[in-house]
């Protein structure tokens, strides 16, 4: 899977907001380069990373893990929104270009919208550790 650019924005500010890393066999992580954009990498186990824009293989180098961030599946964003409370009220396409979904967290509906599903989630569940940190002055 290829990510847009407001794709790996999201899942970075996510990781400001609490959402660690996750190194487990199948996830897919990312890292940001100053001016060259991101690079990203499926997690293999051992655990290895595999680029997905060069094909290589390599291990997490030490004390680099805290350069990445995760980049949470659909169904993941699904899950994590969940734990956090969230109850999404709709979800739609919108004139064939647009995706719409409706999330109801700490009381407050949002509509968040984007290009694609997966970006509208990665906004709502923005949205909800931001409200999570300013309600109870911590990370969610």
């Amino acid at each position: 899977m290829w990510f847009t650019r407001d794709q790996f924005e999201l899942c970075s500010e996510l990781r400001t907001w609490g959402l660690e890393p996750r190194f487990e066999a199948g996830d897919i992580v990312a890292r940001g380069f100053a001016d060259l954009g991101h690079e990203e990498f499926q997690v293999l186990p051992g655990p290895k990373l595999l680029s997905l824009t060069a094909g290589t293989t390599s291990s997490v180098p030490e004390g680099h893990a805290s350069h990445f961030f995760w980049i949470p599946s659909v169904d993941e964003c699904v899950d994590l929104l969940e734990k956090r409370g969230v109850v999404c009220l709709s979800c739609e396409r919108r004139d064939g270009r647009e995706w719409v979904l409706q999330a109801q967290c700490c009381g407050e509906i949002e509509a968040h919208r984007a290009g694609s599903l997966h970006e509208a989630l990665l906004r709502a569940l923005l949205a909800a550790c931001k409200s999570a940190f300013k309600s109870q002055g911590v990370r969610a």
